[in-house]
């Protein structure tokens, strides 16, 4: 249910973002060479958040809640998965180095962000109710848009980072990184509607709820 229900939710929001960016009419051209790349991208995330659940599960069902061992086992783990990115989306002339000095801090506190959330759900799981009431009996509404905005946000920055790791050469170079900006604030406005959405569907409408969080 957990896998199912972060799955649901990460195809949403990229699913999100490529429509605001097929509505960017200057970035309309080069969206196309980069389609693969960024489904691929979120499909490598998914796969991330179910070794972080899994991970979290098992930690939980062994009386520890915290996982910080954990926490260290999956970002080695990751890397596998980095390694099957760059193998899939691998063309001519692509280059892709990941720096994991770069985006260890990032990715490492987004994978305690999720643990925690799984943790915190787990300590209420109920067999008998449905995810939306599991959440709602787990998290206040601020609780809720707050650790989804915080899990989406480390994501939209890893994903900007990343963008150093990929070499192109020009004019596609220069064409990549002005996507990149575009794509980070795009992310970043399309992150706050998704949690006011969910927020929505498993609260109902909380007037004003998100339009602070960052």
């Amino acid at each position: 249910m957990l896998c199912k229900a972060d799955r649901t939710l990460m195809h949403d929001f990229s699913g999100r973002c490529l429509d605001h960016l097929n509505q960017n009419r200057p970035f309309r051209l080069f969206l196309t060479p980069f389609h693969r790349f960024l489904e691929a991208n979120v499909l490598k995330e998914i796969e991330k958040d179910r070794f972080i659940i899994e991970y979290a599960v098992r930690a939980f069902d062994a009386g520890d809640c915290e996982g910080a061992v954990h926490r260290e086992e999956i970002f080695e783990k990751t890397k596998e998965v980095d390694a099957e990115f760059i193998r899939r989306v691998s063309v001519p002339l692509l280059s892709i180095k990941v720096c994991y000095d770069e985006i260890a801090h990032i990715r490492k506190g987004r994978i305690a962000s999720l643990f925690r959330m799984v943790s915190d759900l787990l300590r209420n799981w109920e067999e008998s109710i449905s995810f939306p009431a599991m959440v709602r009996k787990t998290f206040t509404p601020e609780g809720y848009a707050g650790a989804i905005i915080e899990m989406l946000h480390l994501y939209n920055l890893e994903t900007k980072t990343l963008s150093n790791s990929i070499k192109l050469p020009p004019p596609a170079g220069r064409a990549k990184d002005h996507l990149t900006a575009a794509l980070f604030a795009i992310m970043e406005t399309t992150a706050r509607e998704i949690v006011a959405d969910y927020s929505d569907k498993i609260y109902g409408r909380q007037s004003s709820l998100c339009q602070n969080l960052t």
